[in-house]
């Protein structure tokens, strides 16, 4: 295939992949570990691990930011060979930072309409209207970008990748100064659903693994330098704690949606209904979603509980047991093919005479599932 670039003049690809195809990339971060990576050309990816290793050094070097040599490309277009690099704006992709780096002088409004004006997959308008109202940014919208608390600033930065709809979108850390809840409740089902409608090969640098859990299916780790290739999550959730970085033990849980009454939602989890209320609007019948269970949320029973206020009851196996540092237990329970952990005291454990391969009932409130 014969391509031409304005840097290398007429060259051909050596890789026949639509995706993101990294050979050999070295920056001064890794000469002893050149980076090696292939993604497809869409899907959400996490990228995680101890800080300092070199996450946000590789989303420069991919975008042209950050002097490396090797060989990048992307869609079957060479962004870099050798020490040879395509200028960033050049290069179909979008990076967003932490501190969110909005153009200053402009308004909010003005922001997103330069996003837009640039892009070259260019969003209809009651997609742009639709993410306003999701991200909270309307009542924003002719406020200069220095009048912005940090918080509102990085929503509209995240806005303004989502309007510009690039191909490939890189985030570093672009959530980190958000309400929790917030980006729980609202912000990444919006995310979510926002790259189901408009596929992109999307790469989201986080330390918060819940987003990452709530995004990806897979994700990337990087440690000391070393870059790994896609991992399933509950993999890098035990990296993330043999590390000591671990900021909560939620599990991922995925169910279909049976219908939506009132904000309480019903899920189907292989035969078992379980609810969650204070639910948006925005699920249909069929719809898979994908939410959080928090392991302090879960209470555990040896005999199913009669009538109660707390909707959500399952029948679940002990898998394993583990002690934790701080006299707790953690207990890995399955049930319909998916496992989940729940924490509970040392105490409780010893009252209950809890064994591996047997089965209890696990309750937990319909508002404890995070990430609707």
């Amino acid at each position: 295939m014969e391509i031409t670039l304005p840097l290398f003049g007429t060259a051909s690809t050596t890789s026949d992949s639509t995706g993101l195809s990294v050979t050999g990339l070295v920056t001064s971060l890794n000469a002893a570990t050149p980076w090696q990576l292939e993604l497809p050309a869409s899907g959400v990816f996490g990228l995680t691990g101890p800080s300092g290793s070199g996450k946000s050094t590789l989303l420069a070097a991919l975008a042209g930011q950050r002097h490396c040599r090797g060989h990048i490309t992307f869609a079957n277009t060479v962004w870099q060979r050798g020490r040879r690099a395509l200028a960033t704006h050049k290069r179909t992709l979008s990076l967003g930072f932490q501190d969110s780096r909005l153009f200053a002088g402009q308004s909010v409004a003005d922001n997103l309409a330069l996003a837009r004006r640039y892009s070259r997959r260019p969003l209809p308008e009651e997609e742009c209207g639709r993410l306003l109202e999701a991200f909270g940014i309307e009542p924003l919208l002719y406020q200069p970008v220095e009048l912005l608390s940090g918080g509102e600033a990085q929503r509209v930065a995240v806005l303004r990748q989502l309007f510009n709809n690039a191909p490939l979108q890189l985030f570093d850390e672009p959530l980190s100064a958000v309400d929790r809840a917030q980006v729980l409740r609202r912000l990444l089902p919006t995310l979510r659903d926002f790259w189901a409608r408009y596929p992109a090969l999307v790469i989201w640098t986080s330390h918060d693994f819940d987003e990452i859990q709530l995004l990806a299916q897979r994700c990337l780790w990087m440690d000391s330098a070393n870059l790994s290739a896609p991992l399933p999550l509950p993999e890098v959730a035990q990296r993330l704690d043999s590390h000591g970085v671990g900021d909560s033990c939620r599990s991922r849980i995925e169910a279909r949606v049976e219908s939506l009454n009132d904000g309480l939602l019903t899920l189907d989890l292989g035969g078992i209904s379980i609810f969650a209320d204070r639910v948006a609007g925005h699920y249909r019948k069929g719809d898979t979603a994908a939410f959080l269970l928090e392991a302090g949320d879960i209470s555990l029973s040896v005999e199913k509980p009669g009538l109660s206020s707390i909707l959500n009851c399952l029948q679940v196996t002990l898998v394993a047991k583990q002690n934790l540092t701080d006299g707790r237990i953690r207990l890995r329970l399955a049930a319909a093919d998916q496992v989940f952990y729940a924490d509970i005291s040392r105490l409780s454990c010893e009252r209950l005479e809890l064994r591996e391969g047997t089965t209890y009932f696990a309750q937990f409130k319909a508002g404890s599932l995070a990430g609707l």
